[in-house]
């Protein structure tokens, strides 16, 4: 059962009104890896939560890797225990048996899952940055050795601008799910946002970044098909909004652009086919009238990025009230 999360107040008429609350926090503590769900979070001096991307893996030249990068973090399972700067690793046995990845890195997934001859199996280790901790085991999944880095003070947020948390409604989640086959476990997987919000509809979320603009069409979705000029391009952005929950304060900077992460499979690593396309198909049909998508360019976009304005008491907690001001 999905929790809504939300609290009735007062309405005109007697009617209730349910305002959006905080329903799940999730940090992901190592950059590409899983997420970890947590009742109440720190917000750090530079905006984001605490914990949330501290680490990350590099290889050897300081390359960047993540999951855009590699798919093989489809297959590797994460437990955190963050009090004792630990993580417990192994390789999930439905990427092997799904079979989706090239067959060179199939081969050491299998070793590393404990098939016959393989002597790891589960293991835990200590988050410290450098080549110790879980480096070696890292290694060995993806075929050559990395470097684990650490950052306190901020994270390595994927938006330098809007290094805040990002923020999706769980009707959303639940939206996507659907128009894809998988399960709202998938959808989260797939997407990874810090703040899931429920009270709201779906792509209610889209209406703190991108307001529609008085006056004016409402989305690219509803422009003449044979026109080929946008009429707004030379137009400024729509203003963004405001938003607090509990007491820290936001703005939603944009509604997120996505990579190539939400179109595979967050546990075998198997591509959905056409998804970019389906997606972009499906957002376009159901664009709300609220919403001022004229800037997006493109419309794989999903959750919106956000910069932490004020947070007095330095925590966010589920439950807490979501309130935005008006456009």
């Amino acid at each position: 059962m999905v929790r809504t999360g939300t609290r009735p107040i007062s309405g005109v008429g007697g009617k209730l009104i349910y305002m959006p609350t905080l329903d799940r926090i999730t940090i992901y503590p190592v950059k590409s890896l899983d997420g970890l769900e947590i009742v109440e979070g720190g917000v750090l001096p530079s905006g984001g939560l605490e914990n949330d991307r501290r680490w990350r893996l590099v290889d050897m030249d300081g390359r960047v890797i993540n999951a855009k990068r590699s798919p093989l973090f489809s297959a590797i399972r994460a437990e955190f225990e963050l009090d004792e700067r630990l993580v417990t690793l192994w390789v999930d046995p439905a990427a092997v048996a799904a079979a989706a990845l090239p067959a060179t890195d199939l081969d050491r997934l299998r070793r590393l899952a404990g098939y016959p001859g393989g002597p790891l199996v589960r293991d835990s280790f200590h988050l410290v940055p450098g080549q110790g901790g879980p480096c070696e085991w890292l290694s060995e999944v993806f075929g050559g050795r990395v470097l684990l880095q650490e950052r306190a003070d901020g994270g390595f947020p994927d938006d330098r601008d809007a290094p805040g948390p990002t923020l999706i409604s769980t009707a959303t989640l639940m939206e996507v799910a659907r128009w894809f086959g998988f399960d709202l476990a998938e959808s989260r997987r797939r997407f990874r946002a810090n703040l899931e919000i429920g009270g709201c509809d779906a792509f209610w979320e889209d209406t703190l970044a991108s307001p529609v603009r008085p006056g004016l069409q409402s989305s690219l979705a509803d422009l003449p098909a044979d026109l080929t000029v946008n009429p707004y391009a030379d137009l400024p952005p729509p203003e963004t909004r405001e938003f607090s929950i509990g007491d820290a304060i936001f703005i939603a900077t944009n509604v997120c652009r996505r990579c190539v992460v939400p179109t595979r499979d967050s546990r075998t690593g198997a591509v959905t086919e056409y998804f970019r396309e389906a997606f972009e198909a499906r957002r376009s049909r159901g664009m709300r009238a609220d919403v001022d998508a004229a800037d997006w360019g493109k419309l794989y976009r999903l959750g919106v990025n956000t910069v932490t304005i004020a947070a007095p008491t330095g925590h966010l907690s589920t439950d807490d009230w979501l309130t935005a001001s008006r456009p």
